[in-house]
């Protein structure tokens, strides 16, 4: 009975260290396949809730919205791991619209109100290197990333409107031009320099989403640089 108690045990030993060694090798050939090491590509949609920040005590930074649609290309780096390198293509559009009321001219029985809106369209570049670890057991994929993105502004105005019920007055501004702008000091630069860093979920083999969060190097106006959240989804092929 003794011998057959080690027998036993020996054989559940054994069984027990094939298993071990069996999933052992199933996850590195899973981690080194070929197929997890595919790049692939992406047309994305982005909202991008952002801000101007401005680097003046006491200056309350502008929230704005920003929404992107753009295309992007993963390729691996690394020969047999999951390391990518991922660029891609994309434009901006860029907006906020804000109003003053005022009680001034109560005299007269009516209220002045003034709307200031902003727009602005932007080609980004994002180029980033990301992680692929693919969920044991599951089609889902996580993919930390971080990178640099680069943008280049090429229309940006600001239209402020006055209306007090009887008179109304608008006035347009190019952000860009020196003579609306009155200086050269206060005309906006049309090139950023910026980084960035997320999380992209890759469910099955064609839907993606990410988060993101990033602040720009370079200053789009004297003191003022732009933070961005990006909300992504993505369709992948």
């Amino acid at each position: 009975m003794k011998k057959f108690k080690i027998f036993m045990a020996a054989a559940m030993l054994a069984v027990c260290t094939g298993a071990s060694a069996q999933f052992t090798n199933t996850a590195s050939t899973k981690s080194a396949s070929p197929a997890n090491a595919d790049g692939w590509s992406t047309f994305w949609l982005e909202y991008n809730p952002s801000k101007f920040k401005y680097d003046v005590k006491n200056a309350d930074d502008q929230s704005f919205t920003g929404l992107s649609v753009g295309y992007s290309q993963a390729f691996n780096v690394l020969p047999g791991k999951p390391l990518f390198l991922e660029a891609g293509l994309g434009l901006q559009y860029s907006f906020y619209s804000e109003s003053g009321d005022s009680d001034d001219d109560y005299y007269y029985d009516y209220d002045s109100d003034t709307e200031v809106k902003f727009s602005m369209f932007s080609v980004k570049v994002p180029v980033n290197l990301l992680y692929k670890f693919d969920l044991p057991n599951s089609s889902v994929a996580l993919m930390p990333y971080a990178g640099i993105n680069l943008r280049y502004n090429l229309s940006a105005k600001v239209k402020a409107t006055y209306d007090d019920g009887y008179y109304e007055e608008s006035e347009e501004a190019d952000l860009f031009d020196k003579k609306d702008m009155g200086s050269d000091k206060a005309t906006w630069n049309r090139f950023q320099l910026g980084w960035n860093i997320g999380v992209k979920a890759r469910f099955g083999s064609s839907f993606l989403v990410g988060l993101a969060y990033g602040n720009d190097f370079s200053e789009i106006a004297k003191k003022t640089k732009i933070g961005t959240t990006t909300i992504s989804v993505g369709y992948v092929f």
